[in-house]
């Protein structure tokens, strides 16, 4: 294992992951969140916490995102409101828009959050969404917000003639939108929207994608430092936990942050920075007993994916792996 440590030294833009659980179980969800998952909410003094520290490391503004985090007002209100206390401005908050029920309940809900800060709801729009969604909320919900003079945010707007082919009132299967646009739909939806292919997008997007050898990623595959590094949209999770590299179920400790990671602490982030997923393989193979199950992998990501969800499974002694939810929950 390489020895230099590595380090997340400033924070730049990102967003705080108040919940996992989620009325839908997106097929793109890099976090995996969904229905099954601990319903646990970011607690008060986590985000303080969280917060204070994002504010050490120099990041002034972050965007709030789950999971759903309108599955709780009350805890979503106390967030905004130990936001504006720390000094940091949201830029957005998002949502997928199940909550919606009608406009008089929704709207009480959404006067208490903009007492206390909100001013702009990201609004996912895709097909993923809308198989777990009415596009009728949706639609219910940005009427709302043009009538409260809230900004809206589509994410994307582009999908919008898509899922106006169907009946608005119910979800629609992928599928649907396959049969209606062509087979190679889900193809091209990579080239309309920005997808990390992480979580559940790497089976979803499997299929459409080209595979490399392994023998491929690991002999071109260099140094993970940089992605692991790029704070410019990072995510801390209501367990203060920090993403690296949008590295889904990867996690530093945010009182870790803006230090040396120690390597015996880290070993999978250290390995990584400094010698890449060819080092991770070697090591899981050599001491782990990995056999890769697959002969062609997307990218290095996918390929690291399945080696950690392996050490998992052979209770790998190191806290990076969280939360293991990630990894044992579809």
């Amino acid at each position: 294992m390489g020895t230099k440590s590595f380090e997340i030294k400033h924070l730049h833009s990102g967003g705080i992951i108040t919940n996992y659980n989620c009325p839908s179980q997106c097929r793109h969800c890099l976090y995996k969140s969904g229905p099954r998952r601990d319903k646990r909410y970011l607690d008060p003094q986590t985000a303080e916490t969280i917060l204070a520290r994002s504010a050490a490391l120099n990041c002034r503004s972050v965007h709030i995102g789950g999971g759903e985090p309108l599955l709780n007002p009350p805890a979503l209100q106390n967030i905004l409101e130990i936001a504006r206390n720390a000094g940091i401005s949201i830029e957005y908050v998002e949502t997928n828009s199940a909550w919606f029920r009608d406009q008089a309940e929704a709207r009480l809900i959404l006067e208490s959050l903009r007492a206390v800060g909100l001013q702009t709801l990201l609004i996912s729009i895709s097909p993923m969404h809308n198989e777990f969604i009415p596009f009728a909320r949706t639609k219910g919900l940005m009427a709302l917000c043009q009538q409260m003079n809230i900004a809206v945010f589509p994410w994307i707007s582009e999908f919008v003639a898509d899922l106006n082919r169907f009946a608005a009132e119910r979800p629609h299967a992928l599928q649907e939108y396959e049969s209606v646009f062509g087979r190679k739909y889900r193809e091209r939806i990579l080239k309309r929207y920005w997808i990390h292919l992480g979580g559940r997008a790497l089976d979803t997007f499997r299929p459409a994608l080209p595979g490399q050898s392994i023998d491929t990623i690991l002999n071109t595959a260099g140094s993970c430092a940089a992605d692991l590094g790029n704070t410019s949209h990072f995510h801390i999770d209501l367990y203060g936990n920090f993403i690296p590299g949008l590295c889904a179920g990867l996690a530093i400790a945010v009182q870790d942050l803006g230090q040396p990671l120690k390597p015996d602490i880290y070993p999978i982030i250290t390995l990584l920075a400094n010698v890449g997923v060819k080092g991770l393989f070697e090591m899981a193979s050599r001491d782990y007993g990995f056999e890769t199950p697959k002969k062609e992998y997307i990218n290095k990501c996918d390929l690291c994916t399945d080696i950690r969800h392996h050490l998992v499974n052979q209770d790998f002694p190191s806290k990076e792996l969280r939360p293991t939810e990630f990894y044992t929950l579809p």
